[in-house]
This record gives C-alpha cells, structure tokens and sequence, in this order.
C-alpha cells in the first residue's frame, strides 16, 4: 500500500506538463480474491483531487484494456491466436442507420492480422470486426461472468470493445484475476478476519475453490498473447514498462479523450491495475495508457514480486500447438511457407 501511493505520487510528479493529477490502483491474489493494496486516489489529502474519493470503484471508460473480454468471446465461438482479421478501413451501420468507422490509435491499416498480433498490439479495427462477429449479448454475458457488472446498459454499440462502456478500477483487476486463475473467478475480499472485543473470533474468511466462468485454455489463450512481447513489440516496442524481469500479462487502455489511462496486468501470484486520469474527468495532454499507467504498474509489480521466485504460466492440457502461414492463419504451403 505504502509504495503503491509512493509510486503513484513520484510518476504523477512527472506528468504535470500532461495535466495529469490522480492515479488509482488495485492489487489482488488471484487464487484467493484477498485485496493486497487499494489506492483510491494519489494523495487521500489532497481536497484538489478530490483525494478522499475511491477511484477504484468509481465508473471509467476502460479503453483498449476491456478488448481481452471481446476475444475470450471468440475463443469461445471457434476462434484462435491465429484467427485471421483483415485490418482495413470499415464502416458499420447501426441499428438506427447511424455510420461507424472505427480507427486504429495509429490511423494505420496492416490488411490480414492473426488475432494474435490484433489484440497484442492493441488494433482497434479488429477488435470492432471481432465484437461484430460475437455479437454484444455474447460479449456483455463473458463481461459479466467475468465480473464486470456495471456493463448493464441496453443501448451499447461495437464501440464497447474499444471501451464504450463505463467499469470500475475493481471490476476490471477482479476480470483480469480469473485469466490470471486458469478462468476460475473469485470475487474480490478485503475483510479476512473479525473478532470481538474479547479477541473470540466471529469470522474467517476461507477462500472458496472459485467458479469456473471461462475454460483454462481460453483462459491461457488470453495470457499468452497478453504476456507475448514480440508480438506487441510492433505497437508498444521490445522494451517497454509492459515487460517484467519475468512472466507477465499485460495490457493498456486509452480513452479517446485522454481522460483516461489505464493498464492492466498479472502474473500467476499477482494481479495489478492502474488507472491515471483527473477526478474532475477533465482531459489529460496526449497520455496514453503506456505513458500514463504503465510504469506505475510496472514499478508495483517488480516491487511486489522482488523476493518471489519466477513462475511461467501453467499451460492446461488440451492446446494443441502448429506453426501457421503468417499471412493466412492456415498450415503452411509452397505459397505461403512464412510462419509464426
């Protein structure tokens, strides 16, 4: 708790010229759903920031960081990292006739993608083209299973996947804690003890085995992409604050606006989200969620995990792993012999 709010403070001190005054963050243990560190604001004292508001269970646009809840959907209906979404600029059509065209952060095209480098690599085309296949129902029930309640609109759009829906810093760590838990979800504790005033204990909490709510293998699909550098080091570079000293997950969240910075991550112990943005919701200057969030969590995770041994993700039984033609998602072939 106390080098969250150190960190939070010393990267805020670097973001002035950003308008950037709070940061938020979130720990939790993955297995168990216990809350190890809840920072509600930078400075719980500072009235400018409204400091003595809980940031964390306050409603923010997630960005970029809800995209994971859109592609488990489709792993679920068939899809694979190596999935090919064509990249392109195009237009949907609502139910009211209204024109949608989704742009990348970059305003750049790349053509066929494996899902593997779209979620990675933060794309926003193939995240819309990706929730347009699931469909929203199928997306809104993974986003609730997973824990993310406040998603209870009835007037969503293909904008959701890009963080068109206002979560909650909690909700998204408690999301992330069942990737991080083979897709068993246990919903967030912060009271593990009471006794009364006699020190006769009244309750103890006794972690609960926790609901399977998405497969162990979609849930390593997720993990594996999220914790893949190379495959994001087209968009985020090959040493970024999303790389640990060890096996990490991560991904960040930009609202269009800049009112929002996120990112998200965890390892198999460990899971940690970060939100830096303004109480008052105004904008921030041109800080996205890998300038903003990033190196706070990252500064938390390695401080957290510093006297704990490296541990790799446990790989569930029933993956089958092929090398595919880059460009195709398929087997290779004699036209097609690249491979990824």
């Amino acid at each position: 708790q106390d080098i969250a709010q150190a960190e939070a403070q010393s990267h805020l001190a670097t973001l002035e010229d950003r308008h950037a005054t709070n940061a938020a963050l979130v720990a939790l243990k993955p297995d168990t759903g216990e809350v190890l560190a809840m920072l509600g604001s930078a400075d719980f004292n500072d009235a400018e920031i409204d400091g003595q508001v809980n940031v964390t269970m306050r409603l923010r646009q997630p960005g970029s960081s809800i995209k994971p809840v859109t592609y488990v959907t489709a792993f679920e209906q068939g899809w694979t990292p190596a999935t090919v979404i064509w990249d392109v600029e195009t237009e949907f059509i609502d139910a009211l006739g209204r024109s949608y065209v989704p742009k990348n952060y970059d305003r750049k095209v790349r053509g066929p993608v494996l899902v593997r480098q779209a979620l990675a690599q933060s794309l926003n085309i193939p995240a819309v083209k990706t929730l347009d296949f699931v469909g929203l129902p199928a997306m809104l029930d993974t986003a609730h299973r997973l824990g993310i309640d406040s998603l209870n609109r009835p007037d969503y759009g293909l904008s959701l996947t890009l963080g068109g829906g206002d979560v909650t810093l909690m909700e998204m760590a408690s999301a992330y804690s069942v990737f991080a838990n083979g897709g068993k979800r246990v919903p967030p504790v912060a009271i593990l003890h009471i006794e009364d005033a006699s020190g006769r204990t009244i309750e103890e909490y006794q972690p609960p085995a926790g609901e399977q709510v998405i497969s162990p293998q979609h849930a390593y699909l997720i993990t594996d992409i999220l914790s893949d550098n190379k495959a994001r080091s087209g968009a985020f570079g090959p040493n970024s604050a999303l790389k640990l000293s060890r096996p990490a997950a991560a991904k960040t969240g930009t609202t269009d606006d800049w009112r929002d910075s996120w990112t998200m991550g965890y390892t198999p112990d460990l899971v940690v989200g970060v939100w830096v943005g303004n109480s008052d919701n105004s904008e921030m200057k041109n800080l996205p969620g890998l300038r903003g969030a990033a190196p706070i969590w990252h500064a938390i995770m390695e401080y957290a995990l510093l006297d704990q041994e490296p541990v790799a993700f446990e790989r569930p039984h029933g993956l089958v792993e092929k090398a595919v033609c880059a460009v195709s998602g398929k087997l290779p072939t004699d036209h097609c012999p690249t491979v990824n």
